[in-house]
């Protein structure tokens, strides 16, 4: 399986046996925020803003498939890239919600989740932490503007059902994502962040052989990430803090990002070179092997079935491999002992997180004043305006909060999930 195996592939083969005397990317790229003249906002869609109950009534009219997102979203997030729409929501719909999550989070309705920290030191103080309403008080009838979160949802549903088609996703739209948890989104919840506080950059979803002996119990994984901001239309990045920082790939990618057709998540880039000018995703295939041996692999150009597969990696167990900090470093050396063309290409999407490091490392003086982007990365910042809605693949962008500085952050946040692919007996 480690070898080149078949002629089909010849073309992609041809590419990755040449060496990677010259790189295309390098460590350092230019910062950019999201404004009207960034390339990732897109145009409002078919609709000008409106009361949400219209909303709801114009995007159910047809069917369902291009009433409220605009093509450019779906090219954005299959490059990989955030997809930015100012004023999706309009202050008119926006004020009720944000004023329905006020009242929460002032009746202790909400959960801090000690995700997010806070810049000051001394005592643990909460009201300076990410603060979510979770799923079960959401879903309660009995709580705040139910009937109002119920609308929101079904316009959420609806926006689902356009992503699942265009994206050609359709388990986006079936099974268990679309049932067992919240309704309209897989997960949906209010978030807030308190003054001071940030979120350390990360993904919102990891495969399913990185998360542990628990990561094939799961029903359902992530797979699209959305916020609608609740803040006021005036929030200043460069006043207020609490940017959405992004880590895009700088080179457009090649194929499916974030999972294949049959289920395979990808946990890492082939960083583009002269002869192969776009960064290809690497997939780790768990299934063909008993369970805990695996391989990494890539897609021939348009393909994305088993024929199309060309493995680039030994088989290995992710543990410990995968679960230490350093590890890119351990696969580059371990997995591609006679690849080191691939190997200086090979970068994870995210690299695992290590409990001493947090304890030794920078952890103590980072305040949330944003990471630099890794190599072949770019960032693309945010503003948390009222209306805007973001969305996202949850797999393959990595991002994080930036501090907020003297404003309460709010937001609609949610994942649309699909179902997860099933495990394979050794």
């Amino acid at each position: 399986m480690y070898a080149m195996e078949s002629a089909a592939r010849f073309i992609l083969i041809q590419l990755l046996a040449a060496p990677t005397a010259t790189q295309s990317f390098g460590p350092n790229s230019v910062r950019r925020r999201a404004s009207p003249s960034s390339p990732h906002v897109l145009p409002q869609s078919k609709r000008q803003p409106s009361h949400l109950s219209l909303i709801l009534q114009d995007s159910t009219s047809s069917n369902g498939k291009d009433n409220l997102l605009s093509p450019d979203v779906y090219s954005t997030i299959e490059s990989g890239k955030i997809a930015v729409l100012p004023n999706f929501l309009s202050e008119q719909d926006i004020r009720p919600l944000r004023t329905d999550a006020q009242n929460l989070w002032a009746d202790g309705k909400f959960s801090t989740d000690a995700l997010a920290s806070y810049g000051t030191s001394g005592k643990f103080d909460p009201a300076k932490d990410r603060a979510v309403l979770r799923l079960p008080q959401w879903k309660s009838e009995n709580l705040g503007d139910y009937s109002l979160r119920r609308r929101f949802g079904a316009l959420m549903a609806s926006v689902r059902t356009e992503l699942a088609y265009h994206l050609d996703r359709p388990k986006l739209d079936q099974g268990a994502a679309t049932s067992m948890y919240g309704y309209g989104s897989t997960e949906i919840s209010y978030t807030r962040f308190g003054p001071g506080a940030f979120l350390k950059r990360h993904v919102d979803e990891h495969h399913e052989e990185l998360k542990g002996v628990a990561g094939w119990s799961k029903p359902t994984r992530r797979s699209i990430s959305w916020l609608i901001y609740l803040n006021d239309p005036d929030w200043s990045g460069s006043r207020d803090g609490g940017q959405l920082r992004c880590f895009e790939r700088r080179d457009r990618p090649t194929g499916r990002i974030g999972a294949t057709h049959n289920g395979d998540l990808q946990i890492g880039w082939l960083g583009a070179t002269a002869l192969d000018p776009r960064d290809r995703p690497v997939y780790l295939d768990a299934k063909t092997h008993d369970h805990g041996q695996c391989s990494m692999y890539v897609l021939n150009d348009d393909g994305d079935d088993d024929q199309s597969r060309v493995y680039v990696s030994k088989s290995f167990e992710t543990n410990p491999i995968m679960y230490v900090q350093g590890s890119e470093m351990l696969v580059k050396r371990l997995l591609f002992t006679d690849r080191a063309d691939l190997a200086d290409r090979f970068h994870l999407i995210e690299q695992p997180k290590s409990r001493l490091g947090n304890l030794f490392g920078s952890s103590d003086t980072y305040a949330g004043e944003g990471e630099n982007p890794l190599v072949g990365e770019e960032l693309e910042d945010v503003d948390p305006r009222g209306g805007t809605l973001v969305l996202f693949d949850s797999v393959s962008l990595p991002h994080e909060v930036l501090a907020t500085k003297t404003r309460e952050r709010w937001a609609c946040s949610g994942w649309f999930h699909e179902d997860q692919q099933p495990i394979q007996s050794a």
